[in-house]
Order: C-alpha cells, then sequence, then structure tokens
C-alpha cells in the first residue's frame, strides 16, 4: 500500500470516529432529555399528589346550619365548627370554647349505650366545672327525641343539633357513641369510639388535658 492509501485510510478512520462520536453525544443528549422529562413529571406528580392530600385532610363543609373546617384527624386541628343549638333558635360555635379543652360526644336516642353514657358525662362536666367544656351533639336524630333524652338524663352542658350527620361524618368515626378530644386551639387529641363510663372518661381527660377531677 502506498502512502497516499494508507493516508485515505487514516482520514477515513479518523471521519468514522467523529462520526461514531457525534452519535454517542447525540444518543448520551436524548437519554439526558428523557430522564429531565421524566424527573418533571415526577416533581409535577409528586405536586399534584400533596395538593389533593391537603384537600383530603382538610375538610370543609357545611349545611342545614352546620358549619365546620379544620383538619379533622387524630393529630389535626379543628378551625371552626357551627352548629344549630339542639333547643331554641341560637347557635354554637367552637370560638366559645377555643380556649379549653373540649370533649364533644356524639348522642342520639336510637343509641342505647348513648342514653347509658350520657348521665356519666354530666357527673364528670359537674365535677371538672369551666376547666374542660363539654358540648353534646344530636346527630342523625329526631330533634324532639333528642331533646327528651337530654331532658330526661339531665344534662346541663352546652347541645347542639347535626340532624344529618355532617360533622360526625366528616370525623370519620364509624360508630355511636364517639367521643372527641379536643385540646385548646383546635388540636385533635383522640377520637373515642364506644361507650364511656365517669372513671374511664376522667383518665382520658387526665391524658390528653392534665385536668383531674
Amino acid at each position: 500500500m502506498n502512502d497516499g492509501a494508507r493516508a485515505a485510510d487514516r482520514a477515513a478512520a479518523k471521519r468514522e470516529r467523529r462520526a461514531t462520536a457525534r452519535a454517542e453525544r447525540a444518543r448520551r443528549l436524548r437519554r439526558e432529555r428523557r430522564s429531565a422529562r421524566v424527573r418533571r413529571t415526577l416533581v409535577w406528580a409528586a405536586g399534584l399528589l400533596a395538593i389533593v392530600l391537603v384537600g383530603l385532610s382538610l375538610v370543609r363543609g357545611g349545611s342545614g346550619g352546620v358549619a365546620f373546617s379544620g383538619d379533622l384527624r387524630v393529630g389535626g386541628a379543628l378551625r371552626s365548627l357551627q352548629l344549630p343549638a339542639l333547643e331554641g333558635h341560637g347557635t354554637v360555635t367552637y370560638a366559645t370554647y377555643a380556649d379549653r379543652p373540649l370533649v364533644i360526644n356524639f348522642f342520639a336516642s336510637w343509641c342505647p349505650n348513648c342514653v347509658a353514657e350520657t348521665p356519666d358525662f354530666e357527673r364528670v362536666h359537674q365535677r371538672l366545672g369551666d376547666r374542660v367544656a363539654f358540648l353534646g351533639i344530636s346527630q342523625s336524630d329526631a330533634r324532639g327525641a333528642s331533646i327528651d333524652l337530654a331532658r330526661r338524663t339531665g344534662i346541663t352542658y352546652d347541645t347542639a343539633f347535626d340532624e344529618r350527620g355532617a360533622f360526625f361524618s366528616a370525623l370519620g368515626s364509624t360508630g355511636m357513641p364517639t367521643t372527641v378530644f379536643v385540646r385548646p386551639g383546635g388540636e385533635i387529641a383522640d377520637i373515642w369510639v364506644g361507650a364511656l363510663n365517669a372513671e374511664t372518661l376522667e383518665a382520658l381527660i387526665a391524658e390528653h388535658f392534665g385536668q383531674t377531677g
């Protein structure tokens, strides 16, 4: 092979190496672009998921004079609550109790355990006085029947009416009776499903609020 042929071969090999390098750079650039698109998609999806989760946890509702908002889970915070008073034409609002521990007890005349535990709630309320606020909420019950129950069992603490159980359902409770323990400022310390006697109720109040009778 003469010098001219060898030079031509070297030039051809050099062009081939350059073409190979250009092709490799192009492939690498395409991979980087795909990776960037995937990262952007993942970031977008994560942001959307966060928005959805926040939207699910920050509950807001209202109808029939019932309105509420907040993250209504244990560890979340009740921001606002408005309910019709069980008797009369008044309104019950969370703002009235926000500076004190609050025990919310859902009851109904059709719930035997509610009927059985209500006198115990009244006894504990009398022992604690103004240190802990109590609010009884009739839910999914006939108003007259709930008023009769409250009078018959001697409730003296505030009572409200959640005719369709909207606030009860928003808390995610699965049964009756249900008792919610709310710390000053709105933090939901516990959501207790099931009947409570005076001894257990006082123990839970001491645990969550540091208050004893």
